[in-house]
């Protein structure tokens, strides 16, 4: 009786062994009207490209080191997914309603729909303007009151899983933080205020916020967004107050004194230093600063080829040239403009923040039409939207010099300039050498007191 026990117990071993929970999920989706190449996981130290088939369909099985949150990316659209190591997902959507379209089946298809349904919710009923324009006691009111919104579509969709809800309540508690840290800047842009400054105690609540949890900001996108947010308005209060300009160095002289060596310091100066890497006065002493504070060699790389091409477009080298079609008809190349100052504004009929600036622009036009300066608006559409581009310039009217590069994002002219983002406005002088590849915005007065002290 003791061998027959001791052989059922043995059984009963290998039984649950055989059940443990396996360490990988499958993913896989199906997108209407696609027009990207892959599908990308992203978060919880985890990248993962999945390439989408001719018929909009992708498939991949994912190792995830955590179970969490992570990103998914279709083309330039993305939503926040929730993933666990042992179970499966399945999404469907179409490319031309991306976030009303999102429908999940599988393992952990309630607690995704729930998810979908709130970022939907938040995108009809979160006006960012309304919310953050909004006095500091109401500001806070209405995030309370989201809260309760939040909870009801929770209970409504009778959610579980405990590991997610446990999840779910890290994330919330560094989505409301997320929303303090930005609420003072973010009143100022939206209010026009820009004296504006919170109560003292309008920051109480953070106390109890960990700002050095490195293995939060491992598993959390959240809190990645969160402290990226704080060490911002840490720099943007001290600038505020000196009127001092040099933010990327404060900033990466902020996260170096606050954080150890490590993933997380690494992580958020090189993602910093993707976009404030400025070929300006700032360039050697950032690049220093982020080369002494033990970064991944694959980052140190990455930053090393960025800084040495910056370092081609300081102030006062030759300009890289374009010679691109004018939408009056011919092409127009950069050196028939010599002679003049040329302000030249790169952007897209797509890029929102682009379109937010020709209101602006106009008036800077208008303003130095009779100054020794030429504007020119390059625009980077992809072929496909060339009619958009045509008729997007006519209808708006939009003055000045209006070109269409070559080849995209991929134009020589943009990638000389090292462009990762738009709008882009680059300032060169008579002689066709650079007087900043990274000028002021038309919206910004600082582009104004530059004209004036040129001309």
């Amino acid at each position: 009786m003791k061998k027959l026990s001791l052989f059922v117990l043995v059984l009963f071993v290998i039984s649950c062994k055989q059940e443990e929970k396996p360490d990988y999920s499958v993913i896989n989706g199906t997108v209407e009207n696609n027009t990207a190449e892959t599908a990308l996981i992203h978060g919880n130290d985890f990248e993962a490209h999945i390439p989408i088939n001719q018929n909009g369909v992708f498939s991949d099985t994912l190792r995830l080191k955590n179970d969490g949150f992570y990103e998914l990316y279709v083309g330039r659209e993305r939503t926040e997914v929730y993933l666990e190591k042992g179970k499966n997902l399945s999404v469907s959507l179409n490319a031309d309603e991306f976030d009303e379209s999102l429908k999940y089946t599988g393992d952990l298809a309630n607690v995704n729909n729930f998810l979908a349904t709130k970022y939907l919710w938040g995108e009809q009923k979160m006006d960012s303007k309304e919310v953050f324009s909004l006095g500091e006691n109401n500001f806070k009111k209405r995030l309370n009151q989201n809260q309760k919104s939040i909870d009801s579509l929770y209970t409504a969709n009778k959610i579980d899983n405990e590991n997610f809800k446990k999840k779910f309540d890290e994330e919330e508690k560094y989505s409301y933080a997320l929303m303090l840290e930005n609420y003072k800047d973010a009143h100022r842009y939206y209010s026009g205020d820009e004296a504006f400054r919170v109560s003292d105690d309008f920051y109480d609540e953070l106390k109890n916020i960990n700002y050095k949890d490195t293995l939060a900001f491992r598993n959390s996108v959240s809190y990645q967004n969160l402290l990226e947010a704080h060490f911002t308005r840490l720099v943007n209060e001290e600038t505020f107050e000196s009127g001092d300009n040099s933010q990327t160095v404060l900033y990466l002289k902020k996260v170096n004194e606050a954080l150890p060596n490590g993933y997380a310091k690494d992580k958020i100066m090189s993602s910093y230093l993707q976009f404030g890497l400025k070929p300006d006065g700032t360039l050697d002493e950032a690049y220093t600063i982020y080369k002494n504070s033990n970064p991944s060699p694959e980052n140190l790389a990455k930053l090393t080829e960025r800084y040495n091409k910056l370092k081609t477009i300081t102030e006062g080298k030759p300009s890289p040239t374009f010679n691109y079609e004018n939408h009056k008809g011919g092409s127009t190349d950069l050196a028939t403009l010599k002679g003049k100052y040329v302000y030249i504004d790169v952007w897209a009929t797509w890029c929102g923040p682009c379109l937010r600036e020709i209101p602006s622009l106009k008036e800077v036009e208008k303003d130095y039409h009779t100054k020794n300066v030429q504007f020119v608006s390059i625009s980077i559409d992809e072929s496909k939207d060339y009619d958009k581009w045509k008729a997007m310039v006519s209808e708006k009217e939009l003055g000045g010099i209006q070109l269409m590069a070559d080849n995209n994002w991929k134009s020589k002219f943009v990638e000389d300039y090292a462009i990762l983002g738009i709008p882009r406005f680059i300032l060169i002088d008579p002689q066709g050498n650079i007087v900043s590849a990274d000028a002021p915005r038309p919206s910004d007065p600082e582009l104004r007191k530059t004209f004036d002290g040129l001309m």
